[in-house]
């Protein structure tokens, strides 16, 4: 693994990732969600933020469904020049399509960040690959990095309770990837064989 880049780890786990069915993607998504929703930290949190699938990522839609119904805050990304901001959706239909393709809240109103008291809070994670320190490799933009470092000084300051969880399939997940220092570690990652904590 030593030998291999980012980038071909990168592309293998994400030809992996992409050689999987669609029934295969469902029905991992599918007891991926179901672990989820089983863990304490989503039932307690207040606020979800999480991604909307695209391609062949871990399917989010009936999360974000799941939580509304539940009366949670549910907030998805919206990318801003080299930014990503999380702004609250009340259903579905509140979504367009907008960065590279993937759905985004139409209107930017109801920032996260904004929130004038922030409650206790999931964030769900996409990636490309991962292992089984809970290292993760993005897709090469650093939006969750970077948006995970800004959270990072209102959980210092007392601010936030979070806890940030990457949903993945098993076959993304390696021994052991290239790692850099500014790369941000989930707290846990969920697949549909394992909970890596």
């Amino acid at each position: 693994m030593a030998n291999k880049s980012k980038q071909a780890v990168r592309t293998e786990s994400l030809r992996i990732r992409d050689a999987l069915t669609e029934q295969e993607r469902g029905a991992y998504s599918l007891e991926i969600i179901q672990k989820l929703t089983s863990l304490t930290c989503y039932q307690e949190a207040e606020a979800v933020l999480t991604y909307v699938s695209f391609r062949s990522e871990v399917e989010t839609l009936g999360l974000i469904r799941q939580a509304v119904s539940e009366g949670k805050l549910v907030f998805v990304p919206k990318v801003q020049g080299q930014e990503m901001e999380f702004y609250r959706i009340t259903d579905l239909s509140k979504l367009q399509e907008g960065y590279r393709g993937i759905l985004e809240p139409k209107a930017e109103t109801g920032a996260f960040m904004q929130m004038e008291s922030i409650p206790y809070t999931l964030l769900c994670m996409p990636g490309a690959a991962f292992d089984r320190k809970r290292r993760r490799i993005g897709y090469g933009g650093g939006f969750f990095d970077r948006y995970l470092e800004r959270l990072a000084a209102y959980q210092e300051a007392g601010w936030l309770h979070l806890t940030a969880i990457a949903l993945a399939y098993a076959c993304q997940v390696w021994e052991e990837i290239p790692w850099e220092s500014h790369d941000v570690q989930p707290d846990m990652i969920l697949t549909e064989q394992d909970i890596i904590m």
